[in-house]
């Protein structure tokens, strides 16, 4: 594995990001999204063993984020609700929206997918036989 000093925070939010135009330089760590920047794509064409193309996760992934934290929801209440949530129709907005009547649920919500998104930057890390190193790990 090549050590790099990534933002795995920063990974983490490109992994759930629904821009897919997000790449990692393999020499600085650092990463770059891509929103049309010519200098950028030039760099890009010009060397492509240096850039790897971040993929963001399927929305299939982040339904299960959502399955797992409902597991862990004690309130029955609540759980009743936003088990019905990721049921219907449109389930990530339907979920988020009952979230927002359960403050401490939303909070402990927001906390489980931060340290999920982080697990998942980690591995996504080690697929591509990468090992983070440094302060923005």
């Amino acid at each position: 594995m090549r050590p790099l000093t990534i933002d795995l925070d920063g990974l983490a939010q490109a992994l759930s990001s629904r821009n897919p135009a997000c790449y990692l330089d393999l020499l600085s760590g650092r990463l770059l999204p891509f929103d049309g920047d010519p200098e950028l794509g030039r760099e890009l064409e010009s060397e492509p063993e240096r850039y790897l193309a971040i993929e963001p996760l399927e929305s299939r992934d982040g339904y299960q984020l959502m399955e797992e934290f409902l597991a862990s929801v004690r309130h029955p209440h609540a759980y009743h609700q936003l088990s019905h949530a990721l049921a219907g129709r449109k389930p990530v907005r339907a979920f988020r929206h009952v979230l927002t009547e359960y403050p401490e649920l939303e909070r402990a919500w927001a906390e489980f997918e931060a340290a999920r998104l982080r697990e998942l930057a980690i591995d996504w890390l080690a697929d591509n036989d990468l090992h983070p190193l440094g302060p923005a790990f």
